[in-house]
């Protein structure tokens, strides 16, 4: 996700959780952007 320019981390006792730093001003078309790359992380993973 970092590549894509989405920055996010994993946190709690099992690493289990994502944490996501969205900017401070959030539109929907960033909410959008961020769903369409992790949609995309998630499937090359699953490959």
């Amino acid at each position: 996700m970092r590549e894509r320019g989405v920055l996010i981390s994993r946190i709690g006792p099992h690493d289990n959780v994502l944490k996501m730093r969205p900017p401070l001003v959030f539109t929907h078309e960033h909410a959008d952007l961020l769903l369409e790359h992790l949609d995309a992380t998630l499937s090359a993973l699953a490959r």
